[in-house]
């Protein structure tokens, strides 16, 4: 374990080379439409700024984990005040403890077995009961296997007692793994219930792919019989063609499935209401309680292909749609009948927005992936 102090600093306009121009055109990704009054801009959007430009905020650098990380997404601990789990894409977990008092500590653990359960995790869900959910970027052919397309979820422990600790039987430290929706590319919890469940972005079928676990199989063992899977709008979604995240969001207030369709270039959602079971999964991977493909499913556009490059961080907050672009690095707000309220241009280097959460401060916290860094916007 290692202690970072908190270090802030400011990137003003202009200041790094290697900035995206920023202009008043509409039709310019990336940059803002038109400095819109800050009476105008929602409140929940001005966790954005003022304005729109890297002036308005102050880019917080929170903890650095070195570029060979690539951090993809981070989320807060609700039942540890000031903890925060971060993954990274070379299969380490970053831990951050005090992140709300003066001194805050970092230490980095890796499952044992993380070549299987946690290789390539695109995102990280946190549930409320003490697991969380991540998948695989992968068609389990890591190690010189051959590919079999044997991957999905896993369910990990915020126990630190547990979380990385070896297990007799070589399985590592998972609580539980369910294995059909291989080239995942995002995670969501679905909160209020005791079924463990968790929305996956599946690559493989261009699918949104609903799992729930039910009771854990305790750490390191493979009991999955209780799981249940349910393929919801297949062939309706597409992963980017690099390893850039589509991540996930389930809106408790309406019941929606919120997606970044990367490979489509666009923002979806899904009414998890809706959908009766049809058929079997076309892949039979493991014995399990139940598993259907949803027939009457289907996605609906909410902002169409056009506005944004490469859309891969994904939250909402108070009816609020935010999104990062990983083309432009750049984040932006609507509402949730697509109209845009605001943007940031950060101007740091294309592909380093990976996912986001608003933190116990209320402020935006992201993953840098090009940077191995842990930043916050916070507004001047």
């Amino acid at each position: 374990m290692r202690s970072v102090k908190l270090l802030s600093f400011v990137i003003a306009l202009g200041a790094v080379a290697c900035s995206v121009e920023t202009t008043s055109s509409s039709t310019s990704n990336g940059g803002p439409e038109e400095a819109k009054p800050a009476e105008q801009i929602p409140p929940a959007a001005q966790a954005l700024g003022k304005d729109g430009t890297v002036a308005s905020v102050e880019l917080v650098e929170v903890y650095n984990a070195g570029a060979a990380a690539k951090l993809v997404d981070l989320a807060f601990n609700p039942l540890v005040p000031g903890e925060a789990w971060v993954v990274g894409y070379d299969s380490n977990v970053y831990i951050g403890q005090g992140l709300d008092g003066a001194d805050p500590k970092w230490m980095k653990k890796k499952d044992p077995a993380a070549v299987h359960f946690m290789h390539k995790p695109p995102a990280i869900a946190m549930g409320d009961n003490g697991f969380w959910g991540t998948c695989g970027n992968n068609d389990n052919s890591q190690a010189a296997r051959t590919p079999n397309l044997f991957m999905g979820p896993a369910l990990f422990s915020t126990n630190l007692e547990v979380f990385a600790v070896r297990t007799p039987d070589g399985l590592g430290s998972h609580y539980d793994m369910l294995h059909n929706s291989p080239f995942c590319r995002g995670i969501a919890f679905v909160p209020g219930n005791s079924n463990n469940e968790y929305w996956v972005f599946n690559g493989q079928d261009g699918s949104l792919d609903r799992y729930k676990f039910n009771k854990d199989h305790g750490p390191g063992n493979d009991d999955h019989s209780d799981g249940e899977i349910y393929r919801y709008a297949a062939g309706q979604v597409k992963q980017a063609p690099d390893d850039t995240s589509s991540h996930v969001f389930y809106d408790a207030t309406d019941s929606f499935l919120y997606v970044a369709d990367t490979g489509n270039q666009r923002i979806v959602k899904l009414d998890t209401a809706k959908g009766t079971k049809g058929g079997e999964l076309p892949r039979q991977n493991e014995p399990l309680k139940d598993q259907a493909v949803m027939e009457g499913t289907a996605v609906e556009e909410v902002i169409a292909p056009g506005v944004l490059e490469k859309p891969s961080g994904l939250e909402v907050k108070d009816d609020v749609i935010f999104v990062t672009d990983a083309a432009t690095s750049t984040f932006y707000a609507f509402d949730k009948t697509g109209k845009e309220l605001h943007r940031l241009a950060t101007e740091l280097p294309a592909g380093s927005l990976g996912g986001f959460v608003f933190g116990p401060d209320g402020h935006i916290w992201f993953a840098d992936r090009v940077g191995g860094r842990v930043m916050k916007i916070v507004p001047r």
